[in-house]
């Protein structure tokens, strides 16, 4: 049996004893005797999280082409990739409050295969598909991130989870790089349509392979799993208001950093790789800041305010002239204002031993809500105001949320299954259990 420090400790420490201490959770699978599953499985998760992305940035990196062949305005394109984010509010809504299922992988392949149906739809009545395609890819989206978030749970060591969480996310601005750069090698020399076509095939190949798996999961562990309530309390309130606030900022400034970029001077190829180079720093970002949480478990709140705190300064530079200012601007806003997401949901899973799908699925739902907020009140600003109230907007955002993190540091649940009605009544500062 090993004791879990709850009692009179900070809320920092109690964030860290839970990862110490949780070395084996209930219901965590293990390969080959004794070692866990580890980077095999967040790497399968990062992919699962590429390919359920391509929805929504394979069409907005179409965007010139399709709008062009239908004669569409950005307006409707921008509305059919708000379509995406509202789905994937209602998937992680309906994540809440499902059961989790024994064999996760076979609900990633239903996704993989919606996603298949969704681009190949696209492909062949775009007029409708694409409008279908990204409500069907937003609402798998929205309702595996937080079954992929407990598998990386259950199946990595705790001193690989944190980076684990990282890698799944970096596998998002990976997304925004796939679907830019399948442009011009498909879509320029055979059509926008190739390229949809492409992203279905590793979609389909993988949701074969995933409906294979069989279970893994202690069926015991996982029926407790399933009955365990989780309603909201403070600590998944304010974090999620963070991820609301953060992906206001990550999408408004990937909707919006190449046009601000160009109407301040800037040549559309320079704007772009202004724009490539923030989106390789986020990468880099996410997995540093998974890694460093692994080896520094009490830096991982302190990361997650500072990156917020980042990423509004990297804004705050976006609204000032010179070249130099807007490169750096958005290497910090990239990097900060969106490199937040893995450390997110890690934070919001950890207290919650067994019930992280639920946990993280509100998370998702703030993180999808902002993720359609932040363009569109982007779009307004640029419209009716001009470029630099937006950015002072995005910069309020970051402030937000980092203010967001500030709050739930105080409010983190004392007791490793997030009821402190369990701890009241404790005698002593130490709760055991098996």
């Amino acid at each position: 049996m090993r004791g879990v420090a709850v009692g009179r400790q900070g809320g920092g420490t109690r964030l860290v004893s839970t990862l110490v201490h949780n070395d084996q959770r209930p219901g965590e699978a293990r390969t080959g005797g004794n070692a866990p599953a580890g980077l095999p499985t967040a790497a399968g998760v990062a992919a699962v999280t590429v390919l359920t992305s391509l929805p929504v940035f394979l069409p907005g990196a179409a965007n010139g082409l399709i709008c062009a062949e239908f004669g569409w305005s950005s307006l409707r394109m921008g509305a059919i990739l708000a379509v995406y984010w509202l789905a994937s509010l209602a998937g992680a809504y309906l994540s809440k409050r499902a059961a989790l299922p024994r064999v996760l992988e076979r609900t990633l392949a239903i996704a993989l295969t919606t996603t298949c149906v969704g681009l190949l739809t696209a492909t062949a009545v775009p007029v409708a598909g694409l409008w279908l395609s990204s409500a069907l890819g937003g609402a798998v989206y929205g309702y595996t991130q937080p079954h992929t978030n407990a598998l990386l749970m259950r199946r990595c060591p705790p001193r690989l989870r944190a980076l684990a969480f990282g890698l799944k996310q970096a596998a998002v601005p990976a997304a925004t790089l796939l679907a830019s750069g399948a442009m011009p090698l498909l879509a320029g020399p055979t059509g926008w349509r190739t390229a949809f076509i492409a992203a279905a095939v590793p979609c389909a190949a993988g949701a074969i392979v995933l409906a294979r798996k069989g279970p893994t999961d202690a069926p015991a562990a996982v029926d407790r799993d399933r009955a365990a309530p989780l309603r909201a309390d403070p600590y998944l309130l304010t974090l999620s208001c963070a991820g609301f606030f953060g992906a206001m900022v990550g999408n408004g400034l990937g909707g919006f950093l190449v046009l601000a970029l160009t109407t301040k001077g800037a040549s559309l190829s320079v704007a772009s790789a202004v724009a490539t180079a923030g989106a390789a720093f986020n990468i880099v970002v996410r997995l540093a800041a998974g890694w460093l949480t692994g080896r520094v478990p009490r830096a991982a709140l302190g990361a997650l305010t500072g990156l917020f705190l980042a990423g509004a300064a990297g804004t705050t530079l976006l609204s000032r002239p010179g070249l130099t200012l807007l490169t750096v601007g958005a290497l910090l806003a990239y990097g900060g204002g969106w490199g937040w997401a893995g450390l997110l949901h890690y934070v919001i899973a950890l207290p919650y031993p067994g019930r992280e799908q639920r946990a993280t699925a509100y998370s998702q739902m703030g993180v999808s809500l902002g993720a359609a907020a932040g363009p569109m009140l982007c779009g307004l600003l640029f419209t009716a105001v001009c470029p630099t109230a937006a950015w002072y907007a995005l910069t309020a955002a970051g402030a937000a949320a980092a203010a967001c993190v500030l709050v739930a540091r105080t409010r983190i649940p004392p007791h490793p299954h997030g009821t402190s009605a369990d701890v009241s009544g404790a005698a002593s500062n130490t709760v055991r259990r098996p």
